[in-house]
């Protein structure tokens, strides 16, 4: 029997958190997920884990997902935003131009620019179309709010917004403060989702969704040992990042929490990708009796 069925009304929802490259853990599991028959509903994501949302709804499936591994351009992503000069630029625009209503800001880039994320997922989602509804979060660095970006009516807050153009809505919800420059899309200028909703439950809490599956792939880590006033200082927003992530993925008879071990990953290691899927994808198959029991009890 395949679970999860899409129906009118959500049923099954797929929370997918950031992560940087360690979001590759995120095709293990919907590879493992496809491989036991369940299917989401819904997907909402943040940050990394709003481009696989992205590229899932939009009928990448593990097979896929292993061929743009392989081919994943890696470095030939990174185009440098030279920030000193942007916000020497920055600064002198907007002490001698005031701008009025409406207008279009100008930010201040990152180490990033961005602008070749956003051409290769512009790229990946060429001549497809969305085959279910999926919500991408970022934050509005003006106002400070979560911006969700649906392609579809079903949450009805004030901050939602509709999904216009996503490859820009993706870009920005990977906006690393200080590392990829800020997207200016609509009314908003945005960054890293992760910064509001690390695991985006509460985005599908309000689509209506039954059950939820959360994946989050942060962990605090164990055995720490500050040497440093950089440690302390890291450890310090480390431990705000895991609180704001218990609050999103509380637990509840209408939520599964998928944490996969990444701890001896890092993160700027390309190659450790496969590795990551693999975590991902063994940690479902290993918690399989007790998510189909999730699944199939009622509420």
């Amino acid at each position: 029997m395949k679970i999860g069925a899409p129906t009118n009304t959500p049923k099954i929802g797929l929370a997918l958190s950031g992560g940087t490259l360690k979001a590759a853990a995120h095709i293990g599991v919907l590879g493992a997920l496809e491989k036991l028959g369940i299917q989401p509903d819904v997907l909402a994501g943040t940050s990394a884990g709003s481009l696989v949302t992205a590229l899932y709804a939009h009928g990448y499936r593990y097979e896929q997902f292993q061929q743009l591994l392989a081919t994943f351009p890696g470095l030939r992503l990174f185009d440098y935003g030279f920030p000193l000069w942007s916000s020497l630029y920055t600064w002198t625009v907007n002490h001698l131009h005031r701008r009025g209503p409406g207008s279009v800001p100008v930010v201040p880039t990152g180490l990033l620019r961005g602008h070749r994320l956003t051409k290769y997922i512009e790229r990946l989602l060429a001549h497809r179309r969305p085959q279910l509804p999926f919500y991408i979060v970022a934050t509005d660095l003006i106002s400070g709010r979560p911006i969700v970006f649906a392609s579809d009516s079903t949450i009805r807050k004030d901050a939602h917004a509709p999904l216009k153009n996503i490859p820009l809505a993706v870009t920005g919800s990977c906006a690393l403060p200080g590392i990829f420059s800020p997207v200016v899309l609509d009314d908003f200028v945005l960054v890293d989702g992760a910064m509001r909703h690390y695991v985006p439950v509460s985005v599908l809490q309000d689509a209506g969704c039954d059950k939820i599956i959360a994946v989050n792939l942060y962990r605090l880590p164990a055995n720490y040992i500050p040497t440093t006033l950089v440690d302390v200082l890291a450890r310090s927003f480390d431990i705000l990042l895991r609180e704001s992530i218990d609050n999103d993925i509380s637990p509840g008879p209408k939520i599964y929490v998928l944490e996969p071990d990444l701890s001896e990953i890092k993160w700027r290691k390309f190659a450790e990708m496969a590795d990551c899927v693999r975590i991902g994808k063994t940690m479902v198959i290993e918690q399989r009796d007790a998510l189909m029991d999730f699944l199939q009890t009622p509420v």
